[in-house]
């Protein structure tokens, strides 16, 4: 897994040497998807823009995070390790530091949604924490209403949307309409990101094939067409689907590609945590020994980080986050690798030209309709 981890490193620089003055900044709006590590500068009473107190609002919850942190935890879905928004930041020599923090540019926070719901721009307990779209609007008023158009732009969005709509409607129609609303109040955000300047901007679907997960991924890129913004789709379920249907191919086993499950004391996600858990990467520590206190989740081995192809039950690992940002750097540079390069970084590299080729074809039919 090492020597794949290393391919990716080795595929990203010889691409990205040519490339690494193309973009001056990067910009990520979201949630957990790309947060990386807004909660490690709210629990010190960091909040940016967003008016304080900006942690979770659970005292439980918030602890935990914290324990995780002071325990070499990342306080970042990833658990132990860097975040794809980090890790495509750096590939273009720029970063992707949490906007509460000193020069950060990544809004994005874990348990967003993508508009404000009933009082709430986010799942967890506190409503001064603002939603995707609210993000965007952050992002614009601190710069006069003008995008940086040489910059980097990701929008990750809509898991917590589904779980609303799950846990708040009984029936399909209802959830979809809720979807639906969601969906559209965050293209409209979209579209005035690239009205402002934006030329770049990725916008991922959903990472799963399931009824909600499918209607929002066409729920956002279609309206996305309909108000006529360029964007470049990622398609994160095929990416997921791809990977867990050749394990080996990416370093993993059948055993350790697919997510977790909370208190299973052999997970196959990188860390281990009690029965009843859901996101906790989150609180995931830099140890394999398990808290007492149950404080923390701790990493099923020393490498699971790794070995592991999600982090918890919903996030990716360390490994998982890397072949992410190796994706989307190659949507963004649809250049081929040197054919000595091992098959692993090189099938990174194909998903990337599939997603360059659909962003085409898109652009030919638009121009041609």
């Amino acid at each position: 897994m090492k020597a794949a981890i290393l391919a990716i490193g080795i595929a990203c620089l010889l691409v990205s040497q040519a490339s690494a003055s193309t973009f001056d900044a990067y910009y990520g709006f979201g949630d957990s998807t790309l947060d990386s590590g807004w909660w490690s500068g709210a629990l010190n009473g960091q909040c940016g823009a967003v008016s304080p107190s900006c942690t979770t609002g659970s005292p439980t919850k918030d602890a935990k995070i914290s324990a995780a942190i002071a325990n070499g935890g990342s306080g970042a879905p990833v658990g132990v390790g860097q975040m794809s928004s980090q890790i495509l930041a750096a590939d273009f020599g720029r970063t992707a530091i949490p906007a509460n923090q000193t020069n950060g540019t990544n809004y994005a926070i874990s348990g967003a949604l993508s508009a404000r719901v009933a009082g709430f721009g986010n799942l967890n307990p506190n409503a001064n924490l603002p939603s995707t779209a609210e993000q965007i609007q952050t992002y614009l008023g601190s710069h006069f209403n003008t995008a940086d158009p040489n910059a980097i732009y990701e929008v990750s969005s809509g898991g917590n949307d589904r779980t609303y709509a799950q846990d708040n409607y009984s029936t399909l129609a209802a959830k979809e309409t809720f979807l639906s609303s969601q969906a559209s109040a965050l293209a409209t955000a979209i579209q005035s990101l690239a009205a402002a300047g934006a030329n770049t901007i990725l916008v991922r679907g959903a990472p799963a094939t399931g009824t909600l997960a499918s209607f929002w991924t066409n729920a956002i890129f279609s309206d996305l067409a309909v108000l006529n913004v360029n964007f470049i789709q990622v398609d994160m379920a095929d990416l997921v689907q791809t990977v867990e249907s050749n394990p080996t191919l990416y370093g993993f086993t059948s055993s350790t590609v697919l997510p977790g499950v909370a208190g299973d004391s052999n997970p196959s996600s990188a860390c281990a945590a009690g029965a009843g858990a859901s996101g906790w990467g989150q609180w995931c520590a830099d140890t394999t020994t398990p808290d007492p206190n149950h404080e923390y989740s701790h990493l099923r081995s020393t490498d699971a980080e790794q070995t592991s192809f999600f982090s918890d039950d919903q996030h990716f690992s360390a490994a998982g986050q890397a072949i992410v940002a190796n994706y989307e750097f190659g949507l963004l540079n649809p250049a081929p690798l040197p054919t000595a390069l091992p098959l692993f970084a090189s099938s990174i590299a194909a998903l990337g030209l599939l997603g360059w080729r659909k962003k085409k074809k898109r652009s030919l039919t638009r121009a041609i309709a």
